[in-house]
């Protein structure tokens, strides 16, 4: 909750001090470059291309960018190849993010190549690493320090508890594979 307060904030925030704003109809046909950061606001129509992005991103069909901070709405498709911080809300789309996730994604397919720290909620979500909590018919995660719920449940090295049909945890401390709970409590 105060990661989506902040991100709420750092949207208005930064539309009050030398924002910039970005409207997009497939890149590069946009008002900015692609190697352009955005501290502000960005619209995106179908594919919406930049750099770093600070503020609200609204977008209808797709977009990518390096780095993301704030509150992010909309779209089929996003992918931030590096961080990504604050609040993604997509169409029931795919979100991608190349680094690190700090906050809460929606979707139905939530990607995070490296590490999580906050929330997932879709159909499926995979991740490298994470602290917190995935929610889906299927997760994944190499690392999980934290919850999985949902139909089936699968990690290497947990450090918590899996709820679901299916769960499946390599270090688990009674069963690799277990039906409704499985669970590692030692750190």
């Amino acid at each position: 909750m105060k990661k989506f307060l902040a991100g709420l904030f750092l949207a208005g925030s930064t539309l009050t001090m030398g924002a910039s704003f970005e409207l997009g109809l497939l890149s590069p046909t946009q008002l900015q470059t692609p190697s352009s950061n955005i501290n502000g606001v960005r619209i995106g129509l179908i594919w919406t291309e930049n750099r770093n992005v600070e503020g609200l991103d609204l977008n209808l069909i797709a977009s990518k960018k390096s780095n993301f901070t704030g509150l992010s709405l909309g779209g089929f498709y996003d992918e931030t190849t590096g961080n990504f911080t604050g609040v993604k809300i997509p169409f029931w789309g795919i979100n991608r993010v190349g680094g690190n996730l700090t906050g809460v994604q929606f979707g139905s397919l939530n990607m995070v190549d490296r590490h999580m720290l906050g929330a997932q909620f879709g159909l499926v979500n995979l991740i490298g690493s994470g602290e917190g909590l995935q929610v889906a018919a299927f997760n994944k995660a190499n690392s999980m320090k934290g919850v999985q719920f949902g139909f089936v449940n699968y990690t290497e090295r947990l450090q918590g508890i899996q709820i679901g049909f299916v769960n499946m945890a390599k270090n688990s401390q009674i069963f690799e594979v277990l039906p409704l709970v499985n669970f590692n409590l030692s750190f």
